[in-house]
């Protein structure tokens, strides 16, 4: 059996059983939310204007709200904005939805065992394909800039956040971690799993170091440990759901030398697998260039996409890292706290 995921799609009907709103209006909210204004979001789209209007009011409708009000003035000569009742619509719809589709995830590796490659505790071959290793490394040499202090070692409902995300890998795999800090080299240690300081690591200058600098550790790591393939995850992004990497190891199992890349409706983002065969322009990126600009028009990528929208969040800021402590304790992410 060739690859399979499931697809769902969700909408909300009237009593009469006709849509009032699903996927397209949840879509077009955010880009007026993104735009400012139903035009330049129906033009995003590449929908009609006459028809993205129509959304709009077939929803307003069924909920017996506005769900834009018009901003007057600005640069722009005035737009529209989601209204409150819209963006609590857009919340309760975006929870639900994710809840479906973890139901329907997990309903879907019952019922087709053989769709996906299963993880065990049985070694790397359960989770790598036949006479394969893969490896993962979680990449925590940053030094959170934007976040104003140590990101990494934040709470997370009782975790550090780099502990969250080192607990996404499935049990099987090994794991290595980049680390520039004394607090991350701790958790690691912790939890008796390798550790590499990015080439060239110096206390006094580490802040300055770009991403390229970790990538380059990871992939000389994957090339002396002498795996096949190596899933580049950042330490930052503690939301990643084991069954999206299990889907990504299928993708790589049967085709083993493409990259791999986690995405949502389509938009590829991390964590990214990369075959062996990129190790060596991995080792050469330089300044802030990440393991992408090694990526080559004539290279193949394949998107895998994720079972949660919030798997592909990254705690750069307080607000993301309150966001992904409101999923955790709302119950719809597993974060890695999960086997």
């Amino acid at each position: 059996m060739g690859d399979m995921r499931p697809s769902v799609r969700t909408y909300l009907v009237n009593d009469e059983g006709e849509r009032v709103f699903g996927p397209g209006p949840a879509e077009l909210l955010r880009r007026i939310r993104e735009c400012g204004s139903l035009r330049a979001a129906s033009i995003s789209m590449g929908m009609a204007y006459t028809k993205a209007l129509a959304l709009v009011r077939t929803a307003e409708k069924g909920l017996g709200s506005p769900l834009t009000t018009r901003v007057v003035g600005g640069a722009g000569g005035g737009g529209s904005t989601p209204t409150p009742e819209a963006d609590a619509l857009l919340a309760a719809y975006e929870r639900w939805t994710a809840s479906v589709n973890s139901a329907a995830g997990a309903q879907f590796d019952a019922a087709f065992p053989h769709g996906t490659v299963a993880v065990s505790s049985a070694g790397a071959d359960s989770v790598s394909g036949e006479g394969r290793v893969v490896g993962a490394a979680v990449l925590a040499a940053g030094h959170s800039v934007r976040y104003g202090k140590n990101k990494l070692v934040e709470p997370l409902l009782g975790e550090p956040v780099v502990a969250r995300t080192i607990d996404c890998v499935p049990a099987g795999m090994p794991i290595v971690v980049v680390s520039a800090t004394p607090e991350v080299d701790a958790i690691a240690n912790a939890r008796g799993i390798e550790r590499v300081r990015p080439d060239g690591f110096d206390e006094d200058v580490a802040a300055t170091l770009g991403q390229s600098a970790s990538v380059r550790a990871a992939a000389a790591f994957a090339r002396d440990a002498g795996w096949d393939a190596c899933l580049f995850l950042p330490g930052d992004q503690p939301l990643v759901e084991h069954g999206s990497v299990t889907r990504m190891l299928g993708v790589s199992a049967l085709r083993p030398d493409v990259l791999v890349r986690l995405s949502w409706r389509g938009r590829p983002a991390s964590p990214v697998l990369f075959p062996s065969n990129f190790y060596e322009a991995l080792s050469s990126v330089e300044g802030d260039a990440g393991g992408s600009s090694v990526v080559g028009e004539g290279d193949v990528c394949v998107s895998v996409e994720a079972s949660l929208p919030w798997e592909l969040w990254d705690i750069d800021t307080p607000d993301d890292l309150r966001r992904a402590r409101e999923i955790l304790e709302s119950g719809l992410g597993r974060g890695g706290s999960c086997q």
